[in-house]
């Protein structure tokens, strides 16, 4: 995994996603797009200027894509508003998670 929590690689179903970075010198996708899902590749391409948050939403848009898609919904994979949806809320609910203190979780089991 990069250090910014986006993966090289991913599993889903009995497929290996691949997710690539690319330099804007590289970039084939036109001007307007700065993430796609290549579906007969099993591959995500970012565009490799973005940064922070924004390069984490475009991951788990591409990546909502990509779920859809191989879990045969491919109407709802290109409907491009309710997967932005999914993916902020996604994204958002990633960013935010805390870790378990597990100490405290046993105290508090071992209290009842």
């Amino acid at each position: 995994m990069r250090n910014d929590g986006i993966p090289a690689t991913f599993q889903v179903a009995a497929h290996t996603i691949t997710v690539v970075t690319v330099p804007k010198s590289k970039w084939k996708h036109g001007k307007n797009c700065v993430g796609i899902w290549l579906p007969d590749q099993y591959r995500i391409e970012i565009l490799g200027t973005l940064k922070g948050s924004n390069r984490s939403q475009v991951f788990v848009h591409e990546m909502m894509h990509c779920l859809c898609d191989i879990a045969g919904y491919n109407e709802l994979s290109g409907d491009e508003v309710f997967i932005d949806s999914i993916a902020h809320l996604l994204t958002h609910a990633l960013c935010t998670f805390e870790p378990t203190n597990y100490e405290q979780h046993a105290e508090k089991k071992s209290e009842l």
